[in-house]
């Protein structure tokens, strides 16, 4: 499955790229689409996460086409920005034998100054299992620690900091029982997404 999160007042378009296997023939047998509002309820108000559910046959679960997303901003003269639309697991931790936090995801920014506001956007794609997950952000390698737990469909934003303490941010890590929903989040002092780009996982 793929996730994003939608927010009002941004026009926001998905582009599912279908693989064609030429010796199977296969073809895309179904796509759903869901959104959750943040405690995982199905309210369509306020920032959403938004899932997708692409299969190629109705019995197994399977490879994932490709997303890419367009999302710009109403009445904005800011360029649009386009993104990879993050792949997530959604399943259930007793089912893939995970018993500790093994899933991780980094993201780096660049090494300049950092303006406006930033955040990880996390997800919980599981239907069951609640997702725990350590959110690790690096100041000139000062590591900086908060946890959070998710509800199955919760999402929430962390808050990151610029600087700590004349330290600046160089990077920020996702750790989970399993694969969740992350986006790094970047606004102007208006408030408009400068940067939305997903976190990028390696396994232990």
């Amino acid at each position: 499955m793929s996730a994003t999160f939608h927010e009002v007042g941004y026009a926001h378009l998905v582009e599912l790229v279908h693989q064609r296997d030429r010796a199977a023939r296969r073809r895309l047998h179904s796509v759903r689409l869901s959104a959750y509002a943040g405690d995982g309820g199905t309210c369509r108000h306020g920032r959403l996460l938004v899932v997708f559910d692409a299969r190629y046959d109705a019995r197994v679960f399977p490879y994932r086409p490709h997303h890419y997303g367009y999302l710009h901003r109403r009445d904005s003269a800011s360029p649009p920005l386009y993104y990879a639309v993050n792949a997530t697991l959604g399943g259930v931790p007793d089912r893939i034998g995970a018993g500790a936090i093994n899933n991780f995801e980094t993201y780096l920014f660049l090494d300049r100054a950092i303006s406006g506001h930033h955040a990880v956007a996390v997800g919980n794609l599981s239907r069951f299992a609640s997702g725990q997950a350590e959110v690790m952000s690096y100041y000139d390698g000062i590591r900086h620690v908060e946890t959070l737990e998710l509800a199955p469909k919760a999402h929430t934003e962390i808050a990151l900091t610029s600087e700590r303490n004349g330290h600046r941010l160089r990077r920020v890590e996702l750790k989970a029982l399993f694969r969740l929903a992350s986006y790094v989040v970047g606004r102007r002092a208006s408030g408009e997404l400068a940067l939305f780009d997903h976190m990028f996982t390696y396994f232990k």
